[in-house]
């Protein structure tokens, strides 16, 4: 049976404003308080037992016999800011539900080798660059700024004049980029110019370089291609021939100039029927039930079928392969069962209704279990080394190995 400890005032010089709720009977004491890292926290007690259930604010802290250091308890958990005012409870097991003893104090400064301003990894006590989270050393650019070099020359972008240019590195007579060539005095470079011996063209167009698109009647049709340049001011089509789908009505003034059966595009186009089959209204061409009068879409159930739901369970009846009106307040999978996961819990006040152990996701959510394998307090959907207790993260040792002993 474990004796009852009651933590005596050894304690160290950081550590203030202690209240003790049991008479000083044991020899048990804190050696030490101190951060592990910038988010553990640890309390270090003499002649304690490894069964006790320690918490500080409510929050467990796993507790390991020190083999190097014979009598001593380590206990971490969570870390709490500078100067916060915690509290420390013992219990004989994790059963127990009131304390045997208490300690309040004061949280010490963070360690200067513990902190690590910009958070990549490197302690400010190393960190040359400690605002600078992508840099430990300020190197030729300084921090808070990339030692990048974009064209290759060898020279960071911060000391290049021509950063995109890997032939100079301050501005010429022709700035950064190197004066180009214009054969043809338009203006435009010839590496950027698709006619380079032409003047009035930098793109080759309908006609080709040397040959304007020009289009003397204005039909739309350029002069190198039109049988007919000048013939008539017919803009559409051939502009030899005037009604080109010989409708007797001239092409300037029919929306369907090669439509021999339509003048004006209805609602269908040109080219296409203004049929109705059904008569409800809406023609053949944009009707996809052409042949139900009481659809102009398919819906859910098809041309012909009406898209009813009798028992408003958000399924169509020719879907539905049962009727359960009794069940349509049933919004989750199907509407026949109320407890689709056989828990006993219906679904409209079941959150996990598909999770036969859960009615609530908890911290994990739906289908995955809240469990604590290495029970250090951190469900193992979240920790990184679930079968650890002392890490939550593999680090750089990876699990299983204490950080700086790999």
């Amino acid at each position: 049976m474990k004796r009852y400890a009651i933590i005596s005032t050894l304690l160290l010089c950081f550590l203030t404003a202690c209240t003790f709720l049991f008479p000083a009977q044991t020899d048990i004491t804190v050696d030490k308080v101190e951060f592990q890292d910038a988010d553990t926290l640890t309390v270090y007690l003499r002649s304690a037992e490894e069964g006790y259930y320690v918490t500080v604010n409510g929050e467990k802290f796993d507790c390991v016999k020190l083999e190097d250091q014979p009598g001593v308890l380590k206990c971490s958990g969570p870390s709490f800011k500078p100067g916060e005012k915690v509290t420390i409870r013992f219990y004989e097991d994790d059963q127990s539900t009131k304390p045997f003893a208490t300690i309040d104090f004061v949280v010490p400064d963070y360690d200067p080798e513990v902190v690590d301003t910009d958070g990549d990894g490197q302690p400010d006590a190393e960190d040359q660059c400690p605002a600078d989270p992508l840099k430990a050393q300020p190197g030729e650019c300084g921090c808070g700024v990339a030692d990048r070099d974009g064209d290759g020359d060898g020279t960071p972008d911060c000391q290049d004049g021509c950063p995109t240019n890997p032939d100079l590195t301050s501005p010429g007579a022709s700035g950064c980029e190197p004066k180009e060539s214009d054969t043809d005095q338009d203006g435009t470079p010839d590496s950027q110019d698709q006619c380079p011996e032409d003047p009035e063209k930098n793109e080759a167009g309908v006609c080709g370089c040397g040959v304007a698109d020009a289009d003397e009647d204005e039909d739309g049709i350029v002069d190198c291609e039109d049988q007919c340049p000048i013939a008539y001011a017919d803009l559409i089509g051939d502009p030899c021939d005037k009604d080109e789908d010989n409708d007797g009505v001239l092409d300037g003034a029919d929306q369907c100039p090669y439509d021999p059966y339509k003048r004006t595009a209805g609602y269908c186009g040109c080219g296409f029927s203004e049929v109705d089959t059904d008569k409800d209204g809406t023609p053949d061409c944009v009707d996809l039930c052409p042949k139900d009068k009481n659809k102009t879409e398919p819906g859910k159930c098809g041309c012909g079928v009406k898209d009813k739901d009798v028992d408003k369970d958000g399924i169509p009846d020719c879907k539905d392969p049962f009727l359960c009106p009794e069940s349509e307040f049933d919004l989750v999978g199907d509407p026949c069962n109320h407890d689709e996961d056989g828990d006993g819990c219906d679904d409209g006040c079941d959150d996990c209704p598909f999770d036969p152990e859960k009615t609530s996701p908890g911290i994990c959510g739906c289908g995955v279990k809240d469990k604590d394998s290495d029970g250090d307090g951190v469900k193992d959907c979240l920790d990184g080394c679930p079968l650890d207790p002392l890490k939550i993260d593999p680090g750089s040792c990876g699990c299983g190995v204490p950080e700086g002993s790999c």
